[in-house]
């Protein structure tokens, strides 16, 4: 139970209107959460503005209020009765004060962090099984929900808030976890979730075009992720996929003594040869440079049954990252050769019809485009590919054009159907979409091009439609088990859709 006192040191630049001797039982920054004696931090947020609820959480016995607006500016309903303090930025103060309360939980375990537009949860995976294999006690914090010790819980957001992740670091120590692998989101970089957090790690996997209906420009989006290196101690590691344009920014200013490039150019500190893509996995070597410049580069076979070149570069990014904190390189051999991917990802499911569907979260330009391209590598001759897919409402409408022609470039059946609508009209998204399509044929071969508003229908009809060797894709969802509609939680999985359509021809 800290003084309020001591959490001031946590916030430079702090300014305090009240008495700050006072004991501060714990923090919140929903006001609705608020007991006696805690402390209370106002959010803005998108829908609605913590300021506006500094009355409230008094009334429910705050002791201490953080804000960002001046003094004579905050609306106490009545005599100020709790310390106020006005700082820069309530979110960084929040993830700050959080960890200082609750005994700095995430100190004595070693998190790895993963950030880039893609990729994230299929190398927090990885990770996770390669420090298991090396008989780590691992937890996972990302995407696919949050895993330790035999639990399995929901996940809400690819990166938890703040208060959540302490939750988590708490019960993982009690747990006897020794390291946690946890994709880190440009959102929650920007949003200060992962203040307060000494990461042992972090890896960079790429940055293509996405969420800039948040960061309104790829340079701010490249600065959010870049705040996950800048971050890092000395005593830290950092590996990037050196081939990408952004890995020389990723790492520019970043403190850690260790810095690894990887990828397949000459400039790299670890080189990536000898790829071989295959419908049954993926082999390539890695070449690491010896001890002594004497000794040249050592080679490493690694053989994986993750499919893809882009999970090339991720198999390649854990296993150097792994080696550089302790796993053998004969360990990481063998255990690449059992990892699985996360849900959702390249999921692969074989058909009555013969032909095969394959379940994955491809939701931007980027994504859609590389998974795409991997089945193309190992469609039959004279197979088809089909995609079905949409994309998600009051989120960037920039991508859906870009998306609908890189799906008629590289497939031969397109079916355009809804993701998450949200509060958007669907057709309006479809409508989007279709500009993409019909730009890239330019009046060609419509007749491949199907649109099916509900995603259950869409799903059912391109699976109808599919012959012997031909690939589904289904793109967008992935391990998803709800689509939003309107702002309505809706049950809905396409690995489902997929098992009821196979069942409807068994019978």
């Amino acid at each position: 139970m800290p003084n309020f006192l001591a959490l001031l040191r946590h916030l430079p630049n702090a300014e305090v209107h009240g008495v700050p001797d006072v004991m501060v039982l714990d923090v919140a920054s929903d006001s609705r959460e608020v007991q006696p004696g805690w402390l209370f931090i106002a959010i803005r947020g998108e829908q609605f503005d913590g300021h506006d609820a500094i009355a409230s959480a008094i009334d429910r016995g705050a002791t201490v209020v953080i804000g960002d607006l001046p003094l004579d500016e905050v609306r106490f309903k009545g005599p100020q009765l709790a310390t106020y303090v006005r700082v820069d930025d309530t979110r960084q103060a929040l993830a700050r004060v959080v960890h200082a309360i609750l005994d700095e939980p995430s100190r004595g375990l070693r998190i790895y962090g993963v950030t880039g537009t893609n990729g994230k949860t299929t190398c927090a995976t990885i990770l996770e099984q390669l420090f298991s294999s090396a008989g780590l006690q691992a937890g996972f914090i990302g995407t696919t929900g949050i895993r330790y010790d035999g639990r399995s819980i929901e996940a809400t957001h690819t990166t938890p808030h703040a208060r959540a992740l302490c939750g988590f670091f708490t019960d993982m120590k009690t747990h006897r976890i020794d390291v946690v692998s946890m994709e880190v989101s440009s959102h929650a970089l920007d949003q200060y979730r992962v203040g307060g957090i000494e990461f042992a790690g972090a890896i960079f996997t790429n940055l293509t075009h996405d969420h800039l209906d948040y960061h309104g420009t790829m340079e701010r989006y490249a600065s959010a992720k870049k705040k996950l290196f800048d971050g890092l101690q000395s005593s830290a590691v950092a590996v990037v996929w050196g081939d990408d344009d952004y890995a020389a920014q990723m790492i520019r200013d970043c403190k850690a003594r260790r810095i690894v490039r990887v990828g397949e150019q000459e400039h790299n500190n670890v080189r990536v040869s000898d790829i071989e893509i295959g419908a049954h996995g993926t082999r390539f070597t890695l070449l690491l440079p010896g001890k002594h410049a004497r000794d040249g580069d050592q080679e490493l076979h690694i053989a994986t049954p993750l499919i893809g070149r882009f999970n090339v570069a991720n198999a390649a990014l854990c296993a150097v990252m792994a080696m550089q904190e302790g796993v053998k390189a004969a360990d990481v051999k063998v255990a690449m050769q059992m990892v699985r991917g996360p849900a959702g990802r390249m999921e692969r499911y074989g058909l009555m019809s013969g032909a095969v569907a394959v379940v994955d979260y491809a939701h931007t330009p980027d994504a859609l485009q590389k998974a795409l391209e991997v089945l193309r590598e190992i469609l039959p001759k004279g197979a088809r590919l089909h995609v079905v897919f949409g994309c998600g409402g009051d989120r960037d409408a920039a991508k859906r054009p870009v998306m609908g022609a890189i799906a008629a470039r590289l497939s031969g059946e397109v079916w355009v159907t809804s993701d998450n609508p949200r509060t958007e009209n669907p057709d309006t998204i479809i409508d989007d979409i279709r500009i993409g399509i019909e730009q890239e044929l330019k009046g060609g071969r419509a007749e491949r091009i199907h649109t099916i508003s509900d995603r259950r229908t869409a799903i059912s009809a391109a699976l109808d439609g599919a012959r012997t060797h031909d690939i589904v894709l289904i793109a967008g969802k992935g391990h998803e088990t709800v689509q939003v509609v309107g702002t309505e939680r809706r049950h809905h999985s396409d690995v489902e859709e997929v098992a009821r359509w196979n069942q409807s021809k068994r019978t």
